[in-house]
């Protein structure tokens, strides 16, 4: 199966979440989309593209106040797809 490339837009969105969220995955933090766990490559390319929907985090934070898991789910489509 041929990847999409991606746009422009959707270029700066894909590089400025991996970025992070590989500063996260180094950190210990678990990263997960739609309930399974993912790679920061692969939640940065959903979240990026917007083409099955948009994706919303869900910071979660142990007692000590630091985080611990960052959990991506479905909100809905765009308009127009």
């Amino acid at each position: 199966m041929k990847k999409k490339k991606f746009t422009r837009e959707e270029r700066v969105r894909y590089d400025t979440l991996l970025k992070q969220m590989r500063r996260y995955e180094k950190q210990g933090v678990e990263l997960t989309l739609s309930g399974e766990r993912c790679s920061p490559e692969q939640l940065a390319s959903a979240c990026a593209v917007k083409e099955h929907g948009c994706y919303m985090g869900d910071y979660i934070w142990d007692e000590q106040g630091d985080l611990k898991e960052i959990h991506y789910d479905k909100i809905g489509r765009t308009a127009g797809k």
